[in-house]
């Protein structure tokens, strides 16, 4: 642990459901101009293979991953380890944790909280990124996507361009109206002014961390429904045949990410709620792929996958 002398690690957690740009958020952080040698990044994926961590990782600051869980529930004693770890090794002036899109942000304050960080560690703000996209179907995604807009200083209302311009205004408005305490904006790409990220302390919330709020009232992701599997393969598919996979998945498959090696190279994949963007990479790379969904066959999805695979 840090001195008690030294000034406490401020600690900015980034929430959001899936998909709704937690990453592409932290990715703009990493390329803001500033020293960011004393900070440090820790990003939980509910999945079998980390692929946040990677594409975050060459940025000169370090990166710790915990995979294949809920940060606040299947692996809060790892979550516990991994701080104190990280305190004791990087000793940063700067924690960024990036939660997992099913992890409740009540739930990682309150291990924030715990008497042993309490003069290393200080919450300075809760950033929750919301999925403009999904914001008419919010009432489907449960309280578990209404909590991480209660727990929030900010809430970036994320890919603002899939919306008529005057819907903005209302949803930005309801947003306040759940957490009238929270600042609102509207982003696209979660480009947004630092001076807005980091600007608003958390103080409002000193008070209202829910000492009632018991660990074990949380259900774990697992039992809520939520999976999550990962597709790894170092033979190349065929374009067209995964074009048409992604284009026929549930909609309970809410997210794939990862790479995809095709037969015209390699690519990397977000495809979120029907919508699927591409970009293509340079270098060698087997296809590996992380799916989170909700009640869906992985068995089945695989299978599908695997029609795809180069004769």
């Amino acid at each position: 642990m840090p001195a008690a002398s030294a000034p406490p690690c401020r600690v900015t957690l980034i929430a959001g459901f899936l998909g709704a740009g937690k990453t592409t958020l932290l990715r703009h952080i990493l390329g803001w101009p500033g020293d960011l040698s004393s900070t440090a990044i820790l990003v939980n994926e509910f999945g079998q293979i980390g692929i946040d961590g990677e594409l975050l990782k060459g940025a000169g600051t370090p990166v710790v991953e915990l995979t294949n869980g809920c940060i606040c529930c299947t692996i809060q004693g790892d979550l516990l380890k991994t701080l104190r770890e990280i305190l004791a090794r990087f000793r940063p002036t700067h924690l960024l944790i990036e939660a997992t899109g099913v992890a409740d942000p009540l739930e990682v304050l309150a291990v924030l909280r715990q008497d042993e960080f309490s003069e290393a560690l200080v919450v300075h703000k809760v950033v929750t990124v919301v999925d403009a996209d999904f914001w008419e179907n919010r009432q489907y995604l449960g309280p578990l996507f209404f909590n991480q807009i209660l727990a929030a200083d900010l809430v970036l209302l994320n890919k603002v361009d899939l919306l008529a311009p005057e819907e903005v205004p209302r949803c930005l408005r309801q947003i306040q109206e759940s957490n009238p305490e929270a600042a609102a904006i509207p982003t696209h790409h979660c480009r947004v002014d630092p001076q807005v990220l980091w600007g608003v302390s958390r103080a409002r919330l000193d008070t209202q961390l829910h000492d009632s709020h018991e660990a074990d009232s949380h259900e774990d992701a697992n039992d809520l429904g939520f999976v999550s599997f990962a597709f790894e393969e170092e033979a190349p598919l065929q374009k067209g045949c995964f074009q048409r996979f992604l284009n026929e998945l549930p909609y309970e498959l809410y997210r794939v990410k990862g790479f995809a090696l095709l037969e015209d190279g390699l690519h990397f994949i977000n495809h979120v709620g029907g919508r699927t963007e591409w970009v293509d990479l340079e270098g060698p790379g087997g296809t590996r792929l992380a799916f989170v969904g909700w009640k869906v066959d992985p068995e089945n999805i695989k299978a599908r996958l695997k029609e795809c695979l180069c004769a």
